[in-house]
């Protein structure tokens, strides 16, 4: 009997009828784009150009077998392909047998770093990264990647041995003095046809079109032996065989230093990797409507990566381009990703004589073309607007990145580390606010809504969870705003925002609960959630404090102590708007409403 795991396998291998021919003509359309560009990003890897067609043949179509997204297309990327060159010029030569060897052994780090991920359940990890660090990152990375072209571009050499900043100054004076014109004139005319035929002829494979004009020119022209033009060369006509990194003699080469940093690349590109193909993930799912399990894209990129790995490839994840050409092909399963495959291996064998007259100009285009959408500084610039912290980490990011380049592992260590201190610093510095009775019947911010208060009772809420890192934080907030209130006598702390609670925060509220009582001002708790009276019971809280002061509402707390003589309850049970306040954010929602009518 077969298991369900085959069935569903066999599923996706094997799509209904109805949808055959859509699969088979998205996996062509897909194709058209994926060998050049796969060739393309080779280069840019420093690898030769049939590593690339390694890379597209068996990773595209075993990491839409096991992953969760239907039409994701998985193949060589830009940033794995930048990251794996840093990764590998300190120890071999680009394009040496130690180089290519090295990289199909990299490929197989970031499997095994998926590996872990995958067992541990550990998909939920790019939550962490947040979305300024990555555009900044993203933003540095694409310029690198469009300067790292420059040598194609004029046919010049380009140091790459010093900072970014030395070879950018030596790529500016090379080009003044070593360009080659004919070589300038095929990019400049590649970028043209590009640009020209997104725009007018959309539907049309533009790289491909643009490939067939200038492999002919090459070809019947022999432009390459005639004006000098530098062509991509012999490609072996032969499919990827298996080999094994791990135990090639070569690797026992290397140092241990330089294994582990090899490792850490791995995760590191793993990380980033994996940030881009479940952003890919996602983007098909707002499409389609498709759930995507981010443990089940862990599966999915883990074997594309080790197959990449052990059939002489490099590094692979998820592609915006690729994907976004496949969803307009009207792709419906992961057949069509099979499709590309198998038109990969044809190509191995039967296409490559004519893939070597492709001059490395327009490869060098494609690259740029493809590339150049990625900087974009208006993300960063509104992150400044909606938050500064937000902004100013982007911005650091961004140069940090191009500081360390060649090094870039320093700058993504940087924008980690700036991810997770992000991260603590707003934990640590939740809102705490006064609040009273709105007009709709809730309690709202006091200063935002411009609402009066009570002079003998105070309403006070917590936004986050109350722990370790943000105790004392809470705690000093509370006493600031007391402080202010010579006739208090009585505290509301509305908890219903609070989700969690350590032991730290519940020994800081027992504290405060009794230094308040302590100075006669009572503390009443309400709206707390389950899970925290959970633990507020366990802890003994609730027996120590009294369960008298625990209320559901705010109401309910108003209505007990309503009765009390001399206490200023109006506020806190009819709106009434403080004439000393600005409503700053009532002001904002009806000029925006008055704008939109």
């Amino acid at each position: 009997m077969q298991s369900p795991r085959f069935l569903d396998i066999y599923k996706k291998i094997i799509p209904p009828t109805t949808t055959l021919k859509r699969d088979v003509f998205a996996g062509m359309s897909v194709w058209f784009i994926l060998i050049p560009q796969s060739m393309a990003y080779a280069g840019l890897a420093g690898l030769p150009v049939q590593v690339g067609l390694y890379t597209a043949f068996f990773p595209v179509m075993i990491a839409a077998i096991f992953g969760s997204s239907k039409q994701m297309s998985t193949g060589p990327v830009t940033i794995v392909s930048l990251m794996t060159a840093t990764a590998l010029w300190p120890i071999a030569v680009s394009g040496s047998e130690w180089y290519i060897l090295y990289a199909s052994l990299l490929a197989i780090f970031i499997g095994l770093f998926y590996l872990i991920l995958g067992i541990l359940k550990l998909g939920v990890i790019v939550d962490f990264l947040s979305h300024p660090v990555i555009v900044g990152f993203t933003n540095a990375v694409a310029i690198v990647t469009i300067t790292s072209q420059v040598g194609k571009i004029f046919w010049i050499s380009v140091d790459k041995s010093g900072s970014y900043i030395y070879t950018l100054i030596d790529i500016i004076h090379r080009v003044f003095t070593q360009s080659h014109i004919p070589t300038l004139i095929v990019w400049a005319s590649s970028v043209f046809l590009l640009v020209v035929l997104w725009k007018y002829t959309p539907k049309i494979p533009r790289v491909l079109a643009v490939l067939v004009i200038c492999i002919s020119a090459s070809y019947f022209f022999d432009f390459a032996w005639n004006y000098g033009w530098q062509i991509v060369g012999n490609i072996p006509a032969s499919l990827p065989f298996f080999i094994n990194p791990l135990i090639d003699p070569l690797t026992f080469q290397l140092s241990f230093w330089e294994i582990l940093k090899l490792m850490t690349y791995g995760m590191i590109i793993g990380l980033i990797g994996f940030t881009e193909s479940i952003s890919v993930a996602k983007f098909v799912s707002y499409k389609t409507k498709q759930r995507v399990s981010a443990n089940k894209e862990l599966i999915g990129q883990w074997l594309a990566n080790m197959s990449s790995g052990f059939f002489g490839g490099y590094g692979v994840a998820g592609s915006f381009s690729k994907t976004a050409v496949n969803m307009r092909s009207w792709a419906k399963t992961s057949f069509s990703s099979i499709v590309t495959g198998l038109m990969v291996w044809a190509t191995l064998l039967f296409l490559t004589p004519i893939l070597e007259y492709i001059p490395t100009a327009t490869l060098a285009a494609i690259i740029i073309v493809a590339v150049i959408h990625l900087v974009r500084f208006a993300p960063l610039v509104k992150a400044w607007k909606v938050e500064k912290h937000d902004g100013v980490v982007g911005f650091v990011t961004f140069f940090m990145t191009l500081i360390f380049v060649p090094n870039i592992d320093y700058g993504i260590m940087i924008w980690v580390l700036l991810s997770v201190i992000l991260f603590i610093y707003r934990s640590m510095r939740p809102k705490v606010t006064e609040v009273s009775l709105y007009k709709d019947g809730n309690y709202r911010d006091v200063d935002f809504f411009g609402l009066k208060t009570s002079k003998h009772i105070s309403v006070y809420r917590f936004d986050g969870a109350l722990y370790f890192a943000n105790a004392w934080f809470f705690e000093e907030k509370i006493l600031e705003y007391i402080s202010q209130k010579k006739k208090l006598r009585i505290v509301i702390l509305d908890m219903e925002w609070i989700n969690n609670i350590d032991s730290s925060g519940e020994e800081t509220l027992h504290n405060l609960v009794n230094r308040l009582d302590n100075n006669g001002i009572h503390v009443y708790l309400t709206g707390i959630r389950a899970r925290v009276l959970e633990k507020l019971q366990k802890s003994g809280f609730v027996k120590k404090s009294g369960e008298k002061r625990i209320f559901g509402k705010i109401s309910d707390v108003l209505e007990k102590i309503k009765k009390k003589q001399n206490i200023d309850i109006v506020p806190l049970t009819d709106y009434k708007r403080d004439k000393k306040k600005s409503p700053e954010l009532e002001k904002k929602l009806i000029k925006k409403i008055d704008k939109m009518l």
